[in-house]
């Protein structure tokens, strides 16, 4: 549940972030700047970006089995 909670926000950051560059494009360029693909990018990044960090929390801690 909380991977697909932290893609649900990768998704919306994307949103705002292409939203952004469409403005800031148009306002330097006159013409729309259309990024598509960018919200879906950034959701399944966060997304693989918490699954390695679980996974690597879960690893066991061979430093503290030294005395």
């Amino acid at each position: 549940m909380r991977t697909v909670l932290i893609f649900i926000t990768g998704f919306v950051l994307g949103i705002l972030l292409t939203e952004m560059i469409s403005i800031y494009g148009f306002l330097l360029y006159d013409q729309t700047v259309s990024l598509k693909v960018v919200p879906f990018l950034i959701g399944i990044v966060l997304a693989g970006i918490d699954l390695l960090l679980r996974r690597k929390s879960k690893l066991p801690n061979y430093k503290s089995s030294l005395h």
